[in-house]
């Protein structure tokens, strides 16, 4: 009789092993899947785009007069960190605008990601803990 509570108790912790085994193996399928789903980071670009009006200040410029013009442009601006609380800002040309735009909508997706399969990895260290 202890010889089968004793292969029971194998058996159960094999068991557990096992199902372990699945869960590890599923989650590092879903972090592949994953990686080759994420798109194609090379024409990523970190930072926001925005447009202004600015107002040259001229006297008697129609399109900065007080009360009457809106200003020039839209021109576009790419502001970028540069650290330390500073803020770069890269003017962009109208015919680069479309690129630019795209580019930034791209590091945003690659983010997204990244996020998903950072928590992928992180129920793998749980899994891998518990080991």
């Amino acid at each position: 009789m202890l010889f089968f509570v004793d292969w029971v108790a194998v058996t159960y912790v094999s068991f557990i092993y096992m199902m372990k085994d699945k869960k590890v193996t599923k989650l590092l399928q879903a972090r592949e899947r994953l990686a080759k789903q994420m798109p194609d980071p090379t024409i990523a670009l970190a930072g926001s785009l925005m447009s202004r009006m600015i107002r040259c200040n001229k006297p008697g410029c129609r399109h900065c007069e007080k009360g009457k013009g809106k200003g020039h442009g839209p021109i576009w601006i790419l502001s970028l960190s540069a650290g330390n609380r500073r803020v770069r800002q890269i003017p962009v040309p109208p015919s680069l605008q479309p690129e630019v735009a795209e580019g930034v909508r791209r590091f945003a997706e690659i983010q997204q990601w990244l996020r998903q399969i950072s928590r992928v990895n992180q129920e793998l260290l749980e899994e891998r803990k518990k080991r």
